[in-house]
């Protein structure tokens, strides 16, 4: 009778302890579905000043496998501001999730910044602060709505299918074009480039990282002005249309702080190398030469547009002295402007100086 007892006794805490590594794994499991891929559309905007409007466009990739324990995160993201500011960003974002690991690709260095995955929590409550508001049909998928302080998602399995930020006017959607689950996602699959590997602790780096600002895309931005202009609303009990017109102007600012520290900066550089590149044109005999003159502008100019360059064929005569005559009216516009360029404390400012 001891001897069943035991024996039942040391069944059931196998039973037990069994049904809690289950419940353990289930837990951990990031998304309902073991392996996928998702295809994303990427879109946004809306008027940072009266004078300047910016315009998102592009593409995201997600690939998982093992239930999310291992997930690749891609972006081609172009951000376009036009009107009195031009500025254009492009965003190559490559993301690996690992079980332990996070490896962030950056393209400008060629490097793959490694950082340890945070203790805690495995997987992160992407619906947090958010309720619930029924459901919809996306790349035909029927996922669950969850809306909160002009955050918009609708999640399938733990997969965001949709996430939309709208304040203040200015809005970004990253949505689901197409869905493939249960795919072989091989280890190919989910493999980034080839860079060499800086390991970064994960609350501490080196000089060298700390010091360079790394850019941030608009949808980070976008969301961290957002969690904050909510914040303000929630503590005075007012919506977004009980904002004055300064109020908003602050925060639209916030938001186009990064273009505004672009601009700063190239403008100034802009002016003087189209002033030497004058000079260079004078003193160019053929077109070789004069192209040669204009590579340091060139340059320049593709941070500001996406315009196909043209290159000057005909050195001579009529052609050269409209060219000439060009330059030398660019030149006295931005000199005109410079100081007011150079006084401006934010992009309302800058807008203003470049209407």
């Amino acid at each position: 009778m001891a001897y069943f007892k035991k024996t039942m006794i040391t069944w059931l805490w196998l039973y037990l302890g069994s049904l809690t590594l289950l419940t353990a794994q289930s837990i951990l499991k990031k998304y309902g579905i073991k392996e996928g891929m998702i295809l994303y559309d990427i879109s946004g905007g809306g008027q940072l000043t009266q004078e300047t409007n910016l315009t998102i466009d592009g593409r995201g990739k997600l690939r998982f496998k093992e239930w999310g324990a291992v997930e690749l995160i891609e972006e081609n993201i172009e951000e376009v501001s036009s009107g009195a500011i031009k500025n254009i960003e492009t965003i190559k974002k490559c993301e690996k999730h690992q079980k332990e690991q996070r490896l962030n690709v950056d393209f400008k260095i060629k490097k793959i910044l490694e950082r340890p995955m945070p203790k805690g929590d495995v997987v992160e409550n992407i619906t947090k602060g958010l309720v619930k508001q029924g459901q919809e049909k996306i790349a035909g998928m029927i996922c669950d709505v969850w809306e909160g302080n002009g955050i918009r998602k609708c999640i399938y399995k733990g997969i965001p299918l949709l996430n939309e930020i709208n304040v203040l006017g200015m809005h970004y959607r990253k949505k689901a074009v197409n869905v493939i689950f249960d795919i072989n996602v091989s280890g190919d699959n989910c493999s980034i480039p080839n860079f060499p590997i800086e390991k970064i602790a994960l609350f501490k780096t080196n000089l060298k990282t700390k010091s360079k600002k790394m850019p941030k895309e608009f949808s980070k931005v976008l969301k961290e002005v957002s969690e904050k202009v909510y914040k303000q609303l929630n503590k005075h009990n007012i919506s977004e249309a009980d904002l004055t017109e300064k109020q908003k102007r602050v925060w639209l600012q916030k938001l186009g702080q990064n273009i505004f520290e672009k601009q700063k900066k190239l403008l100034p550089q802009m002016l003087l190398s189209m002033q030497k590149a004058r000079v260079c044109l004078q003193q160019a005999e053929e077109w070789i030469a004069a192209n040669e003159c204009l590579k340091d502008v060139a340059y320049l100019k593709r941070q500001f547009t996406k315009n196909k360059e043209s290159n000057i064929e005909v050195w001579k005569g009529e052609e050269k002295r409209k060219i000439l005559n060009t330059f030398d009216e660019n030149i006295s516009l931005l000199e005109v402007k410079m100081r007011c360029i150079r006084s401006a404390q934010n992009i309302t400012d800058l807008s203003s100086c470049m209407k």
